[in-house]
């Protein structure tokens, strides 16, 4: 039994180890940061391990799974500073957004409404909205919100007037593809900013997923107002490029934890494997709270972040 356990836990040490070199080696060859999106799995899986070879009583093997297990969650570690600030204690809410990848198929769009009306949140990020589930929602949520742009692939919905808006498309691609960011400009309580929702490219087009990055930085840097980003950022916090992104646009982090994909396979309801969909902010907002939404007919689950105003940053 003892030499069986033996070769389960070689056979792990070796396969994690060669995971954790290619995801270290993402800085370089972005098609590697896929295996990151799975850091979390992989630092518990090391954790185990080191846990069997303890129960193996070989030392050689406890030492190769202890460092195995720490450089794993020091890696983990290394993600938590892009984080949002917690707000101070009994602060206002001052911006509620919703994020919900909705997928083209989802055929619950009763269910999604009576959602975001329960939700009540100040602007709602949608992507992967077909134009008649986009005209469907538009129609039974108007009265709460009145204002919105886009009909198909990302739109967003607002309770207050919209003063401004804009899209980011992918150069050399059809419009029925290219969008990758709609923007709009908001005013809540007289303090002006920019809400942007975001949809990039998944993981199995690294090349694009990385234009998309240096696309998405350029644009947080051009914005002379707060900034909020809300939408399917396809990555998760422990990938090299989402935390490039949020280095070199300062922005912060609002889900860490909260697993959203893949909710279900058509029919096939599954468990969320990694934290895809996200919202950020700059540093004049706070983080009060951030949650998942339930299941909605979607390969997603919706996030909700409520954010709080820091002080001084309205003026």
């Amino acid at each position: 039994m003892r030499a069986w356990l033996k070769g389960v836990i070689v056979a792990g040490l070796l396969l994690g180890a060669g995971l954790t070199l290619l995801g270290v080696l993402a800085r370089w060859w972005p098609a590697l940061d896929m295996v990151n999106n799975g850091l979390l799995f992989m630092t518990v899986g090391a954790i185990a391990l080191l846990c069997l070879a303890l129960a193996a009583r070989d030392w050689r093997l406890v030492l190769a799974a202890a460092v195995l297990a720490a450089i794993n969650v020091m890696l983990v570690i290394a993600a938590l500073p892009g984080a949002a600030a917690d707000a101070a204690p009994g602060s206002p809410r001052f911006l509620r957004v919703v994020t919900f990848n909705l997928w083209y198929y989802n055929d619950r769009m009763d269910d999604v409404a009576k959602f975001l009306a329960e939700t009540d949140a100040d602007a709602v990020a949608l992507q992967e909205v077909g134009k008649p589930n986009g005209a469907l929602l538009r129609q039974a949520l108007q009265s709460r919100y009145p204002y919105s742009v886009g009909d198909w692939g990302i739109i967003i919905l607002s309770k207050h007037p919209i003063l401004a808006d804009g899209r980011i498309d992918r150069p050399g691609y059809p419009p029925w593809i290219s969008l990758m960011v709609r923007w709009i400009r908001i005013e809540v309580n007289g303090t002006p900013f920019d809400l942007a929702g975001v949809h990039l490219a998944r993981p199995f087009y690294p090349d694009l997923q990385h234009e998309d990055v240096a696309a998405l930085i350029a644009f947080a840097n051009s914005r002379t107002l707060p900034l909020v980003m809300a939408g399917d950022f396809n990555m998760s916090p422990w990938t090299e490029k989402l935390g490039r992104f949020e280095r070199s646009s300062g922005l912060k982090r609002y889900n860490t934890f909260h697993l959203t994909w893949p909710m279900q396979k058509w029919s096939v309801p599954l468990l969320p494997l990694v934290a895809i969909d996200n919202v950020f902010a700059s540093p004049q907002f706070a983080r009060i709270a951030g949650a998942p939404g339930p299941r909605l007919g979607s390969d997603h689950r919706p996030i909700v972040a409520d954010l709080a105003l820091q002080p001084g940053a309205d003026e």
